[in-house]
């Protein structure tokens, strides 16, 4: 993965607990089916495609701040996000469903850190496989 080039397109610097997880990408499927794949995009052209329409485009009608970067997805509309302005390791969800207002990001807020947010989407996807 070209971080740089990632940084470069989009005028952000990457916080370090995100190279590191995206380093030691890809995770170990259980099966053909890799849920952490769409929850944590290693793809750099999706990464700075799909960030550049969020901001150009909206989130729903809702700006998308600059200093958030979406680092997957859930095929639903949906996008989890991190805040690269403040680098708090928090791992943020933008549902389409719900109101979307960047300022009140605590209400977003997902897991708390990076290791809690991908052992959720191995939990997962592990329920999946089992059903």
């Amino acid at each position: 993965m070209d971080f740089e080039k990632i940084e470069s397109k989009l005028s952000i610097s990457l916080p370090e607990y995100y190279k590191l997880a995206i380093s030691n990408y890809p995770f170990k499927a259980l099966d053909n089916l890799d849920f952490v794949e769409d929850n944590l995009v290693n793809d750099e052209e999706w990464l700075i495609q799909t960030n550049i329409e969020l901001r150009e485009c909206s989130f729903f009608g809702n700006t998308w701040p600059s200093h958030f970067f979406a680092i997957g997805h859930d095929g639903f509309g949906n996008f989890t996000f991190i805040n690269v302005k403040e680098f708090d390791e928090i791992i943020y969800f933008a549902d389409h469903e719900e109101e979307f207002v960047p300022s009140d990001i605590e209400d977003l807020e997902l897991c708390s850190n990076m290791k809690e947010y991908i052992q959720d989407c191995l939990e997962e996807q592990k329920d999946v496989l089992s059903n």
